[in-house]
């Protein structure tokens, strides 16, 4: 093998193992603190427009099954609880259990247009 062949299979192996180890764990830090019971006691709509959500923190008990719903009054949104897997969209909506009081931020996982990346907030679980 000539050299620039083996420096362009070095350099995909380690882009191959690097994207592999990225896939892995990123996503399950605080997924054992959120349970998905199958029917709700309580409800949190949370509102998006361009480009802010209705409320910079929501509040919910621990513990207690949330219907958490989306609702885009312009645009279309969605949300991502950072550091775990559950996202949701628009005219969607999940229900979940905090089971950890805590701080869970979340933001905007559908590019929404140039002020897209300032949607965010935060989940007090108390």
């Amino acid at each position: 093998m000539n050299m620039k062949k083996s420096i362009a299979v070095s350099a995909l192996t380690i882009m191959l193992t690097l994207a592999l180890s990225a896939c892995g764990s990123s996503s399950t830090t605080m997924n054992a603190n959120i349970s998905e019971p199958s029917e709700a006691t309580g409800q949190l709509v949370i509102h998006a427009k361009n480009w802010e959500f209705d409320q910079e923190e929501y509040k919910v008990k621990v513990g207690e099954a949330v219907k958490i719903s989306v609702e885009s009054d312009s645009g279309f949104h969605g949300i991502k609880i950072k550091d775990t897997s559950y996202s949701i969209k628009s005219n969607e909506s999940k229900v979940l259990s905090f089971d950890k009081a805590g701080t869970y931020e979340i933001y905007c996982n559908i590019a929404c247009g140039s002020g897209h990346t300032r949607m965010k907030a935060k989940i007090i679980v108390a």
